[in-house]
């Protein structure tokens, strides 16, 4: 079987854990160089991922200088999977303002920057596909949840824009909502089934099917358990 994205070179960010790291090696998978970046990584790749590999690389995608750094690294950049994140949850009441600030932070302006050096890299070869993993709670309420559906849905509103302005160089941009999925930002939300939610896994799949097709633009869509909203 063929190996649709051979010839590619990805970056993940949010690239080491749960969503991130399942894209990273699906699109691996399909032949793609990947870098898979976190704020954790220790130190970085420092090279290019050969066809097929993923490599880790720090990142941290509030700081612009390592921003603009990383994303000139690879030899070409096809793919770009936003996946970076941070979530801390509880009643509006007991909301601390540095707690929101940090999701506001990661979630806007790491999108921004990192999109921004996205699209000047491919804007020139007008071709490239972009994807943010947003959240199903830019549509839905959910209690306890104000500060993490605030940075949501001004990452969307951000995405959207970012879609129009793509288009003519045919650069194609995707808002992929997920519901609950099975990751490590449940650790500390007890009382939730896991086992009725997605795996990082069957979102990457879906990830992977539409970045192949480079046919179709896929602009936003929301994905779910069969359970739907837990």
């Amino acid at each position: 079987m063929s190996k649709r994205l051979l010839g590619k070179f990805a970056i993940v960010t949010g690239g080491t854990t749960g969503i991130g790291a399942a894209c990273a090696e699906a699109l691996a998978a399909e032949g793609a160089g990947v870098l898979a970046c976190g704020r954790r990584v220790v130190g970085s790749a420092g090279q290019v991922p050969p066809l097929g590999e993923v490599f880790a690389a720090h990142l941290d995608v509030t700081d612009e200088a390592e921003v603009i750094k990383r994303f000139a690294e690879l030899p070409s950049l096809d793919v770009v999977v936003l996946s970076h994140g941070t979530g801390t949850f509880g009643p509006l009441a007991n909301t601390k303002t540095a707690d929101l600030r940090e999701m506001l932070d990661v979630h806007i302006t790491g999108t921004m920057l990192c999109a921004r050096e996205a699209i000047r890299r491919m804007m020139p070869r007008r071709k490239g596909h972009l994807v943010v993993i947003n959240s199903h709670v830019s549509h839905r309420a959910f209690t306890d949840c104000s500060g993490y559906t605030a940075a949501k849905a001004g990452q969307l509103g951000l995405v959207r824009v970012l879609a129009e302005e793509a288009r003519p160089y045919d650069i194609r941009v995707t808002a992929l909502l997920p519901g609950a999925t099975d990751t490590a930002i449940w650790d500390d939300r007890p009382g939730f089934d896991r086992s009725k939610m997605m795996k990082p896994e069957d979102v990457a799949g879906f990830l992977v099917s539409i970045v192949a097709r480079a046919g179709i633009a896929v602009e936003e869509v929301i994905l779910t358990p069969p359970a739907g909203a837990l």
